[in-house]
């Protein structure tokens, strides 16, 4: 396989602006080449690129296409060093999405060619100008095989469930739109180390809208080897638990055919996000899954109030889908 030229893919993450194209084909993929406005992140930028083109994951692909958005902020930048971890461990592409502004349409052809030269099949580019930069992901992934979006949501908030924390644009327009699972890196969540996994912790609280991750938290723990921890929260000061003990015990029966390294534990807090967070602080190379919404039910919100709570104030990253509705 050949991989994309680490020098131009790195320029391009330097760049505060970047030079856009119009559509290269029926698909409707766009590509985007440099400018000459440098960042000076570059450095930052040229590590993270050589990490997107190292040599493919051992793993069975979950995934082919690892789609991120670049906007040229530090607090964008989060996602990128998870993305590419994921992406190495699935044999995948990172698409990385802008939606820069181009000036003019003989700018953009010019710059359509030369863009389609400098992309390479590791790392490869989607510059959208007809949209924000969250419903560019989302139109990103209607175009490519087996996409995954990751997208950071990381600024300011207050004390821990103190001032509400709400969801910048973006992270509203993936998380409303997305048909494809979402991949958040939330404002606590530690990329230091990329995107650490050794078990997938997965959340339900007894509703058909939350089981619906299931299947998929089953694929990443097939595909990436990791234990798969099914987790309920029950009220600190609850006493007969029989019944939500007997329904984990029976979904972790039913996955380990798929995934033997699999178990339950039934966790008792204040609240179910509450809960969920300590759980997590104690497990440092976990992911969680779960359904944007439970059993409140789908809703015009973005994430419902356990997951809107657990991605504000979790370290780790939390991996999200929204259910169907019926």
């Amino acid at each position: 396989m050949r991989s994309v030229g680490w020098r131009h893919v790195a320029a391009l993450l330097g760049c505060h602006r970047c030079g856009v194209v119009t559509r290269s084909d029926s698909i409707g993929r766009y590509h985007a080449e440099v400018r000459t406005s440098v960042n000076p992140g570059f450095p930052q930028a040229q590590t993270m690129i050589r990490t997107f083109v190292s040599p493919l994951g051992h793993n069975k692909a979950v995934y082919e296409n690892v789609i991120v958005p670049f906007d040229g902020t530090q607090p964008g930048r989060a996602a990128l060093a998870p993305a590419a971890d994921l992406a190495w461990r699935s044999g995948a592409r990172v698409v990385i999405v802008n939606n820069t502004d181009a000036s003019d349409r003989a700018s953009r052809d010019a710059l359509k060619s030369r863009a389609m030269s400098l992309s390479g099949a590791d790392v490869d580019f989607w510059v959208d100008l007809d949209h924000s930069l969250g419903v560019a992901l989302v139109e990103a992934a209607k175009f490519r095989s087996k996409p995954i979006i990751c997208i950071s949501v990381k600024g300011k908030q207050g004390g821990l469930f103190g001032k509400r924390w709400t969801l910048p644009q973006l992270g509203e327009d993936v998380l409303r739109q997305s048909p494809v699972p979402v991949l958040v890196i939330g404002p606590e969540t530690d990329t230091s180390r990329g995107l650490p996994m050794s078990e997938i912790v997965v959340s339900t609280d007894g509703s058909s809208a939350s089981e619906q991750i299931i299947p998929l938290a089953v694929d990443w723990a097939a595909a990436f080897k990791l234990r798969f921890i099914l987790v309920g929260v029950v009220h600190q000061d609850s006493t007969d638990n029989k019944g939500e003990l007997d329904y984990l015990a029976r979904h972790v029966d039913a996955v380990r055919g798929k995934v033997p390294e699999a178990r339950f534990e039934l966790l008792r807090a204040t609240d179910p996000a509450s809960g969920l967070i300590e759980f997590l602080d104690e497990h440092d190379d976990a992911v969680i899954a779960m359904s944007t919404h439970g059993r409140s039910g789908v809703s015009r919100s973005a994430l419902g109030t356990v997951a809107l709570k657990v991605v504000a104030h979790s370290k780790r990253a939390v991996l999200l889908q929204r259910p169907t509705e019926g």
